[in-house]
């Protein structure tokens, strides 16, 4: 058979991929033999040694995973330019052993017209040609022509390019976009990094790749400012981070942190929603003052009564003397609470003091401050009582502690009404939420660090300063000694002293601590109430960030007090807003349904522009019952694509039984979804999506939007069937 012309140019580029996949592998072969150096510095015996291999063996492992990486679409772009130049655009660079460029990183300002250039603005491009491999074969091509009349020479083959690569099938997992990167998605990856960068647009836009694709641009250009404190990414929920996990990866940049907001916390994990009465209560600002209330109070099972005797003479302090005390240490410890066990002792010892003079001890024997504090603060039962009535206390303690009706009413005050203290006691009886997060971080900041001891040269009571008879006197704990010397609390004191001055210069080693990050990427960032806004604040207090957002889909009602929140975090930098206006992932069909939910979700906002039709119209199906129609509508959505298939329930709703489906049949409520995308979903019941909460509308919206290709929609309500079918414009 006779090669047409698109063989020939398929051929031609092939030559050039070979090329390129040779020098990957001796570039790889370099990486190794980097690899073996460093271990044999170690050979050496040296400290110095040992440090130089360790610094080798780290760059040659970054540098092998990033070449390991580029395997897959080493080459998908191509870029001829007006004087005769031809430019290759690639996952990472590629030069010869000479140093000549045959593939430039698409994150290099070079790389930049293949993303930007435009028949408008053609940058200096003559064509513009996407590779399409298989492997390490080039199996097709699309190019576009800029400037028609420049290069008559050129061959332009193909069409659709990029609308091809919206219809794949999906696998579960994000892609990245590496080769297909539109002009205004590429101002917002290439945008300033000194400020805070906000990406809102419709579902579909874009946004969440946009942002990942910004991460490795700044990582890639920006590394010792990024790479040395890190890059925290945060999503609603861990179905979203296991969604998006190999997007950076796959451009070759492993390095940040993934985390959901239900895990920000460390040792704690979200195990659902709170309803939307509840989540209100718990997101509000005013839990601040709550919960800093509920630290200052009597911690549970604490002593009534300090009790002492010096030269005969009973000192004692009651409740009232002690809550008094209690109140002086907070009114000082800003944030240090576990850490004022000095302070509390300091402010006790005054109290029996002055207690002492009040009941006569003088009268007898003059003595001397300095002599009675000497005496009472080395006894055993002034340190055991200090123990039990100022504890080291977790986060989780206090909170858990607020399960006691009382307890919450007094941190509560006039903030909360009988019916509101019932029912956020009883939800902190059990699993946390995602706002349970951010409450722990919260109490956790008030709290301040836990005291840590520090290994010294001498193994002094199982290397425990805090160890007195066999007890740590912060945590209670039993701990097996290695000698019989007391520590007095002169010496406790002193040392709680400099361990705090030490733990502001180790905060990161310290898990009860945020760790603090140089870039923040928050996700789905309309759905964060202000309590969540101050947990992440908490992480970027010197940070830049990339907020993404579509205020249409907000599921948090109070949207001033949630942008009040948000501004203290983002802080004063300066502000880069872009609006993605192109929906890429539903076709034509199923943003028709979509839109209808707008209108009625929020009447003023504008729908994305769908660019592509699938030809596949959405089902509205109104059933009397669900028993068998959702397993029997799953499977005919599974066996019409070979992608994923989404079946979306309303929150709480029981999980139907699918046996036989396949795993690529993921089960999952309306407020999960968010982030996601399947070649098909399937929506369950949309009445009680919308009937949900307030914001319930808005949570329809994000359901019905979640689907590339085919769209099915299960209702026993003939009116939502009306509704979702453009037959009526009024939500009951």
């Amino acid at each position: 058979m006779v090669p047409t012309v698109k063989d020939e140019q398929i051929a031609a580029e092939q030559a050039r991929v070979d090329e390129a996949y040779a020098r990957l592998e001796e570039m790889r072969a370099a990486a190794r033999r980097m690899l073996e150096e460093g271990y044999r510095q170690a050979q050496a015996g040296t400290k110095g040694s040992l440090v130089d291999r360790d610094a080798m063996v780290h760059q040659a492992a970054v540098r092998s995973q990033a070449l390991d990486i580029a395997e897959e679409g080493l080459v998908f772009g191509r870029l001829d330019l007006v004087g005769g130049e031809t430019l290759y655009v690639g996952r990472i660079g590629v030069r010869t052993s000479e140093h000549d460029s045959l593939v430039i990183d698409w994150r290099a300002p070079a790389a930049e017209a293949f993303y930007r250039a435009t028949p408008e603005d053609p940058q200096g491009v003559v064509r513009r040609r996407v590779l399409h491999c298989r492997g390490r074969k080039v199996v097709d091509l699309e190019d576009d022509l800029l400037i028609p009349d420049a290069r008559p020479d050129l061959t332009i083959v193909g069409d659709g390019a990029f609308l091809a690569s919206l219809a794949r099938s999906r696998e579960g997992v994000m892609r990245d976009i590496v080769a297909t990167i539109q002009r205004e998605q590429d101002e917002v990856i290439r945008a300033p990094a000194d400020g805070t960068v906000i990406v809102q647009g419709g579902p579909g836009t874009g946004k969440t790749a946009v942002a990942l694709h910004r991460v490795a641009y700044l990582l890639f250009r920006h590394r010792r400012r990024f790479g040395s404190r890190g890059v925290l990414i945060v999503g609603p929920n861990p179905r979203f981070t296991a969604y998006i996990e190999r997007v950076l990866p796959s451009l070759g940049e492993g390095g940040a942190t993934l985390r959901s907001l239900g895990d920000l916390f460390p040792g704690a994990e979200a195990a659902g929603h709170d309803a939307p009465d509840m989540a209100r209560l718990k997101g509000a600002p005013m839990m601040t003052r709550l919960l800093r209330r509920a630290v200052q109070d009597t911690p549970p099972d604490s002593p009534d009564e300090l009790r002492t005797v010096y030269r005969g003479v009973v000192v004692a302090l009651d409740r009232d003397a002690l809550d008094r005390v209690r109140r002086d240490v907070h009114r000082n410890a800003h944030g240090a609470v576990n850490t004022a066990y000095p302070r509390a002792a300091e402010l006790l010892l005054a109290a029996l003091w002055e207690r002492f003079q009040e009941v006569g001890g003088l009268d007898d024997a003059p003595t001397t401050r300095a002599a009675f504090t000497e005496r009472v603060r080395d006894e055993r039962r002034f340190v055991e009582f200090l123990r039990a009535w100022w504890p080291v206390r977790r986060p989780a303690d206090v909170l858990r502690s607020l399960a006691d009706g009382e307890r919450l009413r007094r941190a509560a005050g006039r903030a909360l009404n009988d019916r509101q203290v019932k029912a956020l006691a009883e939800s902190w009886q059990g699993p946390w939420s995602y706002l349970d997060i951010a409450l722990l971080d919260e109490v956790g900041t008030i709290l301040g660090p836990r005291p840590r001891p520090a290994r010294s040269a001498k193994k002094r009571k199982a290397e425990d300063p805090f160890v007195i008879d066999g007890v740590n006197v912060f945590t209670g704990e039993q701990v097996e000694t290695e000698d019989d010397d007391d520590l007095t609390l002169r010496e406790l004191t002193t040392y709680v002293e400099r361990r705090e001055q030490a733990m502001r210069r180790d905060d990161e080693d310290d898990e009860d601590l945020p760790v603090e990050y140089a870039h923040i990427v928050v996700d789905e960032a309309q759905d964060l109430s202000p309590m969540q806004w101050r947990m992440l604040g908490r992480r970027g207090r010197h940070a830049t960030w990339t907020i993404v957002a579509d205020p249409a889909q907000s599921a948090w009602e109070d949207s001033a007090a949630a942008g009040k929140a948000m501004d203290t975090a983002l802080g004063r930098r300066p502000r880069h807003t872009f609006e993605l206006t192109t929906n890429y992932r539903n076709s034509t069909e199923i943003a028709e349904v979509a839109a209808r939910v707008l209108a009625h979700a929020v009447p003023e906002a504008r729908p994305a522009r769908a660019v592509r039709a699938s030809g596949h119209v959405p089902l509205i199906r109104h059933v009397p019952t669900l028993d068998g129609n959702v397993r029997a509508e799953a499977a005919a959505l599974a066996e019409a694509v070979e992608g994923t298939v989404g079946v979306i329930l309303p929150v709480g709703h029981p999980a139907p039984p699918l046996p036989g489906l396949p795993e690529r049949v993921q089960v999952l409520d309306a407020l999960e979804a968010k982030g996601l995308e399947f070649d098909a979903a399937l929506i369950v019941e949309p009445g009680e999506i919308a009937d949900y909460s307030r914001m319930g509308l808005r949570t329809l919206y994000v359901a019905v939007s979640r689907a590339t290709q085919r769209l099915t929609v299960l209702t026993t309500a003939p009116a939502w069937q009306a509704i979702l079918a453009g037959a009526r414009r009024t939500v009951r």
